[in-house]
């Protein structure tokens, strides 16, 4: 019978656990599973690098980026610090010869946040003596796009679970000898494989689901030059809800009461499709929504003729899902006065315990056709609209 795996359902603290191990295996293991500790600050240090190049980001003692050339020589291993700072583990190292400072940032699922990566780095350049600096966002869950290019902003480089099972299966001896990196790749995997296949069949009750469908919505409606204002700032979290990000149109946060995702992309000043999934509080099924929404304050108009403008675009919205062929999803829409994030139509709406191809399902269309049609209402409610 089969141990229970120790990693399951891993939170960060006992990720950083293992981390700190697995770094102090450098120095204080023997054998296959010290070559392989080495050979894991190694690729930590290797962090951002393309493949089969040695010019590796670093920062020099004062924080500047450098790109380091060498043979990355692993020794004088330190012992590892949890929380040194508040930094999830520290620890310093000679590569090729160089004092190197290791700032590793550890994440499952959650994202940084208040400016702590700029924090850690600002101290090890204050407090610490070394000549280079090695900042790594070391992460195993969904890195969304606009996670990585904050990170990059502060200087770290992406360790991601890509990156840490292509390093495991590269050490095969190591993990057939020790069971706590074995039950740590088998905990990798089922992660990995996870979240591979909640993609593929487009598990919309997921936030890196959302995201995924949205970006390629995204794609999708800018290709039929469905898109003519910039109006959203990139890569910025809302200052008063912190959990909301906006990102090259898109935006993603969590519905306030049932705490479930939703993410939406916005094409105009005021208008933008909204993707929802949340438990019905009438049905104890799951409910998604893909909806066409206005933003009613950003229009630039009267109460009154706020309220004429949304009635004139739920007018062109049934006009045009109707040459689209395709099925509203029968969502109540409320008085435009309650909201004033108002639905205009929704395109699908699906009510059932199986989370798989929620929305192609219930239209009986393959995802690519199913975006296809989204396209083709979209086309034609801008061509009423204007």
């Amino acid at each position: 019978m089969c141990a229970p795996n120790f990693f399951s359902d891993a939170s960060e603290s006992l990720q950083d656990d293992f981390i700190h191990w697995f770094v102090a295996c450098a120095t204080e293991a023997t054998g296959p599973l010290q070559e392989c500790g080495l050979a894991f600050v190694r690729a930590l240090f290797r962090a951002g690098a393309a493949d089969g190049t040695r010019n590796i980001p670093v920062l020099a003692s004062d924080g500047e980026m450098a790109l380091h050339n060498g043979q990355c020589k692993v020794s004088d291993v330190s012992t590892p610090k949890r929380q040194y700072r508040k930094i999830d583990v520290y620890f310093q190292a000679k590569v090729d010869g160089k004092m190197v400072s290791f700032i590793i940032e550890d994440k499952v699922d959650t994202e940084a946040h208040s400016d702590q990566l700029a924090k850690y780095l600002d101290d090890v350049i204050k407090y610490e003596q070394k000549d280079l600096i090695k900042p790594v966002y070391f992460k195993t869950g969904y890195v969304f796009n606009y996670e990585r290019e904050g990170v990059k902003k502060n200087k770290y480089s992406v360790f991601k679970a890509e990156d840490l099972k292509k390093f495991l299966d590269c050490h095969p001896d190591a993990i057939r000898e020790n069971q706590i990196l074995r039950q740590y790749e088998e905990y990798l995997n089922d992660k990995m494989d996870a979240r591979a296949t909640a993609l593929k069949e487009w598990c919309l009750n997921q936030n890196y689901v959302q995201w995924e469908f949205m970006w390629k919505l995204r794609k999708v409606l800018r290709s039929a030059n469905g898109e003519w204002q910039d109006f959203v700032p990139d890569g910025e979290p809302d200052s008063e809800k912190p959990d909301e990000w906006r990102w090259k149109g898109l935006g993603r946060g969590n519905n306030k009461n049932s705490k479930s995702p939703w993410t939406q992309y916005w094409f105009s000043k005021h208008l933008f499709w909204r993707l929802d999934w949340f438990p019905w509080r009438r049905n104890p099924n799951l409910r998604v929504q893909l909806r066409l929404m206005i933003f009613r304050e950003s229009a630039g108009k009267s109460e009154e003729e706020s309220d004429d403008m949304v009635y004139k675009y739920r007018d062109h919205f049934s006009r045009a899902l109707k040459k689209a062929k395709l099925r509203t999803g029968g969502v109540q829409l409320r008085n435009v006065a309650d909201d004033h994030e108002c639905t205009i139509g929704s395109v699908g709406i699906v009510n059932k315990t199986d989370i798989v191809n929620e929305i192609t399902k219930f239209q009986g269309l393959t995802e690519d056709e199913f975006l296809d049609r989204v396209k083709r209402v979209h086309i034609e409610f801008l061509k009423l609209y204007q």
